[in-house]
């Protein structure tokens, strides 16, 4: 995997944004423990107001987790989106068979959803589009609904050629992985958060308000990138598509080659 600089908008967007959100909330969480002592706690605080320390801190451990974080598959949530498309989502039920109910690919098939772009190409599409797609996409197609081979060799080859292209595909990618990150960020907040506040239930009997609305908050972002989650990775396969429709002539076989 190609692990982004810090130094450059790809680390800080979708790694290091992440990975400092983490980290911040693993500071709030372990600051509010309730076996932590007055000492730990004054020194962490004091660490805190140091600006310099805070930035070695910040871009050693927040760059280190976003990383952790990117390592995460994707495919995971993209799973759990889909399911959440089939439970609730009326427009990606399908027809009846023997008494089932079925699905449309754009929630059931497995990424790059290369089906699923056959059936946007036929339905949506130009006729050029739709032959590009038989003549070149359509055989790549495997039973396991996977080949992510395919989908990194296409943007790989279009990036190297087309520089507006790349930047499309950059763009999607970017976003995806971001919000991806920004998920299991948020899930691994979320349940520091249910455990900060069951041991002050349990032991001090105490109710943290602030901490439950920041729960609430961040299960409520959650359930919205779970919603969202699958049409936003569709959409970047079909900004690669068309980027390699495009640059078609990268992919079609030239008369008089050998």
């Amino acid at each position: 995997m190609n692990i982004p600089t810090i130094g450059g908008t790809r680390g800080i967007f979708e790694i290091f944004v992440p990975g400092m959100f983490l980290l911040l909330n693993i500071g709030i969480t372990v600051y509010s423990f309730p076996f932590l002592d007055d000492h730990t706690r004054n020194l962490m605080a004091s660490l805190a107001m140091n600006s310099i320390l805070d930035l070695v801190v910040a871009v050693c451990f927040g760059y280190l987790i976003g990383v952790l974080l990117r390592l995460i598959k994707t495919d995971s949530l993209d799973k759990f989106s889909a399911w959440w498309l089939r439970v609730f989502d009326t427009k990606v039920k399908d027809k009846i068979v023997n008494g089932k109910q079925t699905y449309r690919l754009n929630a059931t098939e497995g990424f790059p959803y290369i089906g699923w772009i056959g059936q946007v190409a036929k339905g949506y599409l130009p006729p050029e589009a739709l032959h590009f797609y038989d003549k070149i996409w359509v055989q790549r197609q495997r039973p396991s609904n996977q080949n992510k081979q395919f989908f990194n060799f296409c943007k790989l080859v279009v990036s190297c050629d087309d520089e507006k292209a790349a930047n499309e595909i950059y763009a999607a990618e970017a976003l995806t992985r971001y919000i991806a990150s920004m998920y299991y960020a948020l899930l691994m907040a979320s349940v520091l958060i249910i455990g900060t506040i069951i041991l002050y239930v349990v032991f001090w009997n105490q109710w943290l308000v602030g901490m439950f609305v920041l729960l609430a908050a961040y299960l409520c972002a959650i359930i919205i990138i779970v919603q969202r989650f699958r049409k936003m990775r569709i959409r970047e396969v079909e900004v690669v598509f068309a980027a390699s429709y495009k640059n078609r002539d990268l992919f079609e076989e030239k008369k008089g080659r050998k």
